[in-house]
């Protein structure tokens, strides 16, 4: 056995004086670099101890310390054989078999296992990539400090770069790595000793900052620091800028790890809501804001739990027929405080928690369901139009989910329609179209909603299985306001005709906009001059009379 640069201690824990004895025999014939001490009791020995690592503990059943104290490599010491292999130790030595051979082999093994142990250790608690720690190292770190410090001139930053996923898919995975050492260089030239750095995620950090000499310190460095990291990025030859948003939270004493790592996680969201890269620190009031969003989020999966969420329907009209060929299916929650809510109220956060995806799941069922019941009472087929989230429409389970819902109700998937965003189709263009296509296969349809508010290329939309254009009712309303407005919509339409596609024109309020858009050969519209958006119950006897009569007392 090799000897360390340190000596080894032997930590002696014995009930018989004579193990020493023997020890040191065993120990002079080997001729290493080993030092043996004997105590009483494990606290004795530790208060001798100046560096653990490079220690291992030999002791007798007898004197063998609580298993949270000592966290040493642990040599049992018997007097005779064992059954099996005593539970907790790296090995055992029995007296009658000592010699120095088999004490140096001991040794030996004991201390590669803890070397292996030690690297196992550190692989889990350090980053690959930076060779900072990582969020169980880190988490570890702040544990130590907050005891050792009680409180006292600790504080937490968490920070996470704007946009790295964008600059990532762009860049590629070696891009993305070598931007990510970039920033980590530049956050390490801005701290000093005592202060600690590690990567939580791809791209968030956590420092952990000393500021007990120096209460006003934080705030200094990240006016620094988000300067620095605000600076372009060469890389592969490119300049880059890439965002951050810092939060910074205060310990005070008592303070735990996880309440303060959730203040500065506040504190960087609130700095993320501002342009730039920019600090925030934490205080009470934005505590307080973020406990109501994380009790609106709780009240929003007992809802999904409870089924206080209902659809109502918005009819829309053929322009050639003026009968009803269409309905759009809107959520809303009952809420027993607020009363009836409407999308904008609650879908925002389901997009930002993730139960966007459970919701999409419940409103296609429960629209399934309503166009079964509808066709149950005489009704015609109408197109069932649902909006549909970019983040359900990355799920997975999405086809297979799809596909077992309309099985199970029936339903012709030709009168399914999904409404996607223009904004969504662009996002990821290849992957949308592949789902899109596997979705046409089943027989579904997609329209593309509040269109001309977003980047559309025509090129990409050509070769996406689109049937339907809905114009944006901003664009619908402008049209009285001023005759360019009228020539776009106009645009629009040719357009989208050009392509082969329909066009809906949404927001219709007033009998000029249905003219216009009629005169303009607008296949549809929605709006409030047709209906506004109905319950179930009111939609049936809504479309009783539309049945019977073209809408509006004329055919158009």
């Amino acid at each position: 056995m090799s000897a360390p640069s340190e000596p080894l201690r032997l930590l002696l824990l014995a009930d018989d004086a004579s193990w020493t004895a023997q020890l040191d025999a065993c120990l002079a014939q080997l001729g290493q670099n080993v030092s043996v001490i004997s105590a009483p009791s494990w606290a004795v020995a530790s208060s001798l101890l100046e560096n653990p690592r490079q220690a291992l503990l030999l002791s007798t059943p007898a004197c063998l310390p609580a298993a949270d104290d000592s966290q040493l490599p642990l040599i049992l010491l018997l007097e005779s054989e064992p059954d099996e292999a005593p539970p907790g130790v790296c090995d055992w030595l029995v007296r009658g078999n000592l010699t120095p051979d088999a004490l140096r082999r001991c040794l030996r093994y004991a201390r590669e296992r803890q070397q292996m142990q030690d690297a196992l250790q550190l692989l889990a608690e350090q980053d690959a990539l930076t060779g900072i720690a990582n969020r169980q190292g880190f988490q570890t770190l702040l544990a130590a400090r907050l005891a050792e410090s009680e409180g006292r001139g600790v504080t937490l930053g968490h920070l996470d770069l704007d946009n790295f996923r964008h600059a990532n898919d762009a860049l590629g995975y070696q891009g993305g790595d070598s931007l990510i050492l970039q920033v980590v260089a530049r956050i390490k030239a801005e701290l000093q000793n005592g202060d600690q750095l590690a990567r939580l995620g791809s791209d968030e950090f956590a420092l952990l900052l000393d500021t007990r000499r120096d209460p006003q310190r934080a705030e200094r460095l990240a006016t620094r620091l988000t300067a620095a990291l605000a600076e372009p990025y060469w890389v592969e030859g490119e300049s880059l800028l890439v965002g951050c948003s810092l939060g910074l939270a205060h310990a005070r004493v008592g303070s735990t790890a996880d309440p303060l790592m959730w203040h500065a996680h506040i504190a960087m969201q609130q700095a993320k809501s501002q342009q730039g890269c920019t600090f925030h620190i934490y205080d009470e009031r934005v505590n307080r804001s973020a406990r109501n969003r994380a009790d609106q989020e709780g009240e929003l999966r007992r809802a999904l739990r409870r089924d206080e969420l209902e659809l109502h329907y918005q009819p829309r009209l053929c322009l050639e027929s003026g009968r009803i060929v269409g309905l759009e299916a809107l959520v809303r929650w009952q809420h027993s405080e607020h009363g009836l809510l409407y999308p904008n109220e609650f879908v925002p956060l389901a997009e930002e928690s993730g139960l966007i995806v459970p919701l999409g799941y419940w409103v296609i069922s429960r629209a399934l369901r309503d166009m079964q019941w509808l066709r149950g009472l005489g009704m015609p087929a109408l197109h069932m139009a649902i909006n549909l989230s970019f983040r359900q429409f990355q799920d997975s389970q999405l086809l297979p989910t799809l596909r077992r819902l309309i099985d199970e109700r029936g339903v012709d998937a030709q009168w399914l329609e999904f409404e996607l965003t223009e904004t969504a189709v662009m996002r990821r263009s290849d992957q949308v179209q592949q789902t899109m296509l596997a979705l046409a296969r089943l027989g579904v349809r997609f329209s593309l909603d509040d269109f001309g508010t977003g980047f559309s290329s025509f090129v990409h939309l050509n070769n996406l299985p689109i049937t339907l254009l809905k114009i944006d009712k901003s664009f619908v309303g402008g049209m009285g306001e001023r005759a360019e407005n009228r020539q776009l919509v106009r645009a629009m339409i040719n357009l989208a005709h050009n392509l082969n596609l329909q066009v809906v024109g949404e927001g219709v309020e007033n009998t000029e906009q249905l003219a216009l858009l009629r005169q303009f050969g607008c296949d549809q519209v929605q709006g409030y001059l047709i209906s506004k958006a109905l319950p179930l119950n009111e939609l049936a006897r809504f479309l009783v009379i539309g049945l019977r009569q073209p809408l509006l007392g004329f055919k158009l």
